[in-house]
């Protein structure tokens, strides 16, 4: 019955926005804050090992995860994970030390207002629409959520209205440090972020996981979607079109697992983990047959380090799987497309990934495939753009905290 009722009529009603969804007729109106709500949400103190976190997922992931995770290795901070409507999904990822607040409740922007530390994985869009800026005495790091990124950001984006820009600006300027992998990413964030912020090459935190033996991750993951233990992960990772459509998913996953098998031999599971924001889709997706739903899987960098392939399409997942050496594949069958709309920092072609248009092309790229070629082509391609992931971007970060906190 309730879910029958959430058909006709469902309400979001967050400190930032509110979504009514009626006989579905979608009415979005944000809030801005009174000048009064400005007044208290700057006046409140503000506590310097206090850390606020956020992900635009709302799940325990990316490279705030594995900050996290090092911050906890120490009793010394306060960390506050500001996630969203749908964190309750990932609730029990959360280890117990952790407050996590969605940002449905007003303690959200309390707990932002009193911490020393914002650290992001994508633009403060919602706060700047909302008329909320970050104080001068806080700390607000970007670590980004992509590493060598193939698709276009800012101002060089085909597709987004000059609105937009002006709000990415507005963030922008707010970002005392950036974390890069490398010089690629320095350029590409001084493009990005209109040279705002210290950027420091640190690595990416979440990439350290691919420096680590972690035998309880992999038997985490086989365990969650029950895989028998001698077969082979294959996981697709589409990225997100901005029409929400998932016509450019078609891949015929019996033959791919077919291909493979002949291959690289073993028998295989092929995984797909939908883009974050079209999570619900999944029960439109027509070729959903032979594939296993990877979507709500919290932590797609758990997913990567046990995948002995990927394939993708524009996703920049790809390129932290790059760093495991395992082959890689992108299926794209709208790249005409995809470059007119979105856009592309560099062609696919000089990536190391066999690319393919179609499920022909890609089971020819299967079978094809030369894995002393494309080991040389990733060692070129990461010297190229000048990765320094080494295992240590999270210890990098947590120095950083600490040395800002001592010398305050």
């Amino acid at each position: 019955m309730k879910k029958i009722f959430n058909k006709i009529l469902s309400i979001t009603n967050s400190v930032f926005y509110i979504d009514i969804n009626f006989l579905g007729i979608k009415l979005h109106k944000k809030k801005i804050l009174s000048n009064n709500e400005k007044t208290i949400y700057e006046n409140l103190p503000i506590n310097k090992t206090k850390i606020f976190l956020n992900t635009n997922s709302g799940s325990y992931s990316d490279n705030q995860k594995y900050i996290a995770q090092e911050l906890l290795k120490e009793n010394n901070f306060e960390i506050i994970w500001g996630g969203n409507e749908k964190t309750t999904n990932y609730i029990k990822d959360f280890p117990d030390k952790i407050k996590v607040i969605p940002f449905t409740s007003k303690k959200y922007l309390r707990e932002m207002a009193t911490s020393k530390f914002l650290i992001f994985q994508d633009r403060r869009l919602n706060e700047i629409k909302s008329h909320i800026r970050k104080k001068d005495s806080q700390i607000y790091i970007q670590t980004w959520h992509g590493s060598l990124g193939i698709k276009k950001t800012g101002e060089e984006r085909n597709d987004v209205n000059n609105k937009h820009f002006e709000e990415c600006k507005i963030d922008a300027k707010e970002i005392d440090f950036l974390t890069s992998n490398g010089t690629y990413t320095t350029n590409f964030f001084k493009q990005a972020f209109w040279n705002n912020g210290e950027i420091l090459e640190f690595g990416h935190p979440r990439n350290d996981i691919f420096f680590q033996n972690r035998p309880d991750i992999r038997e985490k993951v086989y365990n969650y979607f029950n895989i028998p233990k001698n077969k082979k992960i294959a996981l697709y990772v589409p990225t997100l079109r901005e029409d929400h459509s998932l016509n450019s998913y078609n891949m015929n996953f019996e033959e791919i697992k077919n291909s493979l098998k002949n291959k690289f031999n073993n028998e295989w599971v092929i995984l797909m983990k939908l883009h974050p924001l079209i999570i619900e889709l999944w029960d439109n997706y027509k070729y959903k047959k032979n594939v296993i739903n990877a979507t709500n899987y919290s932590d797609i960098q758990e997913l990567l380090y046990c995948a002995d392939i990927v394939f993708t399409d524009y996703s920049s997942c790809v390129f932290d799987f790059i760093l495991s050496k395992k082959p890689a594949f992108i299926y794209a069958t709208d790249i005409d497309n995809y470059k007119n709309g979105r856009g592309l920092q560099y062609p696919l072609e000089d990536t190391p990934f066999p690319i393919a248009t179609n499920n022909d092309e890609l089971i020819k790229n299967i079978e094809n495939f030369d894995n002393d070629k494309y080991q040389t082509k990733v060692e070129e391609f990461l010297k190229e753009k000048g990765c320094i992931d080494d295992g240590h971007a999270s210890e990098r970060v947590v120095k950083l905290i600490k040395d800002i906190i001592k010398n305050q």
